[in-house]
């Protein structure tokens, strides 16, 4: 996804630099065709990255509660995996903030 969403800025920035007399409208539609994608993937990598992050506490809680090593062995795994979740939900919602950006840029060479 991430590879996707820049690649997508890139060509969208190539397309803002080129002043030919591009169809911006079209451009438009094609960039918010993309930002509803990018959205749909930031909510389900939320609601992946929040189970993790829930079930990691729920076993931290448990293992406060009756210490044991498997208990323990699951709080790590849980974390590994939580760990970059959160990065890559990071990496994804600065990515679609970036096309917000862009598609103010877009609306303003419409306008113009």
């Amino acid at each position: 996804m991430i590879g996707y969403l820049d690649k997508h800025i890139r060509e969208i920035n190539e397309k803002i630099k080129n002043v030919d007399s591009q169809n911006w409208k079209v451009i438009l539609e094609h960039h918010r065709e993309a930002i509803k994608f990018m959205q749909h993937e930031r909510l389900i990598h939320l609601l992946v990255t929040l189970a993790f992050g829930i079930m990691f506490m729920v076993v931290m809680m448990f293992t406060l509660i009756y210490p044991s090593t498997i208990l323990l062995v699951i709080d790590g795994l849980f974390l590994i995996l939580l760990v970059p979740y959160i990065f890559h939900y990071f990496k994804l919602e600065n990515g679609v903030q970036k096309l917000y950006w862009i598609d103010k840029l877009i609306q303003k060479k419409i306008k113009a």
